[in-house]
């Protein structure tokens, strides 16, 4: 019988040791599968982002699209985020240059959202703005370099908020142009002819009239052919770029201890605070003397109520 319970004794410690050594194991075996992997997870949705938001893209077809039989004025239209705008005004602006652009308008400026300043001894305090800085700006790229600057606007890129692009066909503006070009010549020539022959003096007024309106006309439209091919040569390019919003610290006098420090004495601010009312006495007086009308007509009508009541009543 004893030996029988020493057995049993011996059979329930070995299950507790296996039981003990099975948790072991599976708690390491959970750190290891469940807290590594997802660390690995973050790291790759994160780096599948930061791609993603830099491999955007930017270009176009309709940006790069190239036809020797077609004219086209191509514009784009972008807004994106950046990390600073600064520095990103300054890498876009030195790759216009290097690529033959030119820039015709950019608009740099910080907008605070919220100011406020915190006491932190009796003398200093912090101020903290919470602001946003964005730049507006237009840029004129050769049209055959305006694929290579979209694409230049990923480096800087993170996050895209739209890209607008637009190929406008104008070849055939450009035969109109000609046409109206050769017309107008033609008419000039046979008001020239008319201009230098004799004739009535108010037949000749008549046709110098219309001959300066042909050059007018001529000139017009020799700077609409001069400005569409302007268009067709460089592609204007709309971008405004901007960064999260961010939070300046500054070191600043304690307001409160400055206006304590120029805070007038007792006695010029008693002295002061009686004139003030001496001041307002006499506009009140003044108020009372402006509505003397109400005055003479409540006494009035006082003295005819006064002398009803005391006036003696007849007895019949």
């Amino acid at each position: 019988m004893k030996s029988f319970k020493i057995f049993l004794l011996v059979i329930f410690v070995s299950f507790l040791n296996s039981c003990q050594k099975e948790g072991e194991s599976y708690d390491g075996g959970y750190s290891e599968s469940v807290a590594e992997p997802s660390a690995t997870v973050s790291d790759n949705i994160m780096n599948t982002a930061d791609e993603e938001s830099s491999e955007a893209p930017l270009s176009s077809t309709a940006a790069t699209y190239q036809d020797p039989d077609r004219e086209f004025v191509r514009t784009a239209d972008l807004s994106m985020e950046v990390d600073n705008v600064y520095n990103s005004t300054t890498k876009i602006e030195s790759k216009v240059s290097e690529l033959g652009g030119f820039m015709t308008k950019s608009n740099l400026e910080s907008r605070v959202w919220s100011n406020q300043t915190f006491a932190v001894t009796k003398d200093s305090a912090v101020e903290v703005k919470k602001y946003t800085v964005e730049n507006q700006k237009t840029v004129r790229i050769p049209q055959k370099e305006l694929g290579n600057f979209l694409n230049s606007l990923g480096e800087e890129m993170r996050f895209l908020n739209f890209r607008h692009i637009s190929a406008d066909d104008v070849s055939l503006e450009f035969v109109l142009a000609e046409l109206e070009k050769d017309r107008m010549n033609s008419t000039h020539q046979k008001l020239e002819k008319l201009e230098n022959q004799t004739g009535k003096i108010p037949e000749k007024q008549s046709v110098v009239t219309n001959s300066d309106h042909n050059r007018s006309d001529i000139n017009f439209q020799k700077v609409s052919t001069m400005k569409l091919k302007d268009e067709v040569a460089y592609s204007s390019v709309s971008l405004l770029i901007s960064e999260k919003e961010k939070i300046a610290q500054t070191m600043v006098i304690n307001p409160k201890t400055y206006e304590d420090k120029f805070r007038p004495e007792f006695a010029y601010r008693a002295g002061n605070s009686i004139k003030e009312g001496f001041y307002f006495f006499q506009n009140l007086l003044i108020g009372l003397l402006y509505i003397w009308p109400i005055w003479v007509l409540g006494i009035l009508v006082f003295l005819f109520v006064r002398y009803q009541i005391r006036k003696p009543k007849t007895v019949n």
